[in-house]
């Protein structure tokens, strides 16, 4: 017969990535213990064994939790407008503040991946690779006919932007966090809008010679 969850299943397990984040972000995962987690959200480690057999299965867990929630808000938000380049506005918008919500988890999310075995970093991969080529089709909506190697490098020179702002950016600070989407999307579209389509060299009439 199979096992009956409890009514506050979903409650201790979220508690459970919540403290594991906090940890992890202070620690660092290679130094992280499943017992500190458990004495964290006030749990025993049995019942942490429960959900999480490993810590690797709770790094994998957590990670995929804040990408998988990244990926859908940010389909919500570019379904608002058909403008390519409000549209990108909205990309970076909730990019910065899903990241700032999230802090504790973005930090794992950029420094933990590596610590997971192949099999159980290949998930997390795929989701990242899901918001890059998110963000590279938002590139070419923009400005479309650019050779193919162009937009790579602009996708991740400003996935490497984001990624970092929230290291030091502080919402309390001077900068407002609109303010601050609004001075990432004109900083990064005054290069990548200069960028024009190359013309296609026109054939040479063949040598008579």
């Amino acid at each position: 017969m199979p096992r009956v969850r409890a009514d506050d299943y979903d409650a201790k397990y979220h508690a459970i990535l919540d403290s594991a984040a906090m940890l992890f972000a202070k620690v660092g995962f290679p130094s992280a213990k499943l017992q500190d987690v458990a004495r964290l959200c006030g749990a025993t480690k049995s019942m942490l064994y429960h959900y999480f057999p490993t810590k690797d299965d709770l790094l994998l867990a957590l990670l995929r939790e804040h990408l998988e929630q990244l990926i859908a808000e940010m389909e919500t938000a570019l379904a608002e407008t058909a403008a390519p380049e409000q549209r990108f506005q909205r990309f970076v918008e909730v990019f910065v503040t899903k990241s700032a919500q999230s802090r504790q988890r973005h930090v794992s999310a950029m420094n933990d991946v590596k610590f997971l075995p192949a099999e159980k970093q290949a998930p997390i991969l795929k989701l990242e690779r899901q918001v890059a080529d998110r963000l590279g089709a938002l590139l070419r909506e923009m400005t479309p006919g650019l050779p193919d190697e162009v937009y790579a490098p602009y996708t991740m020179l400003l996935v490497g932007m984001l990624n970092w702002t929230d290291l030091w950016y502080k919402p309390s600070g001077k900068i407002k966090p609109q303010q601050l989407c609004e001075r990432i999307s004109r900083l990064f579209l005054s290069g990548f809008l200069a960028e024009k389509p190359q013309p296609r060299d026109r054939l040479k009439p063949l040598s008579r010679d």
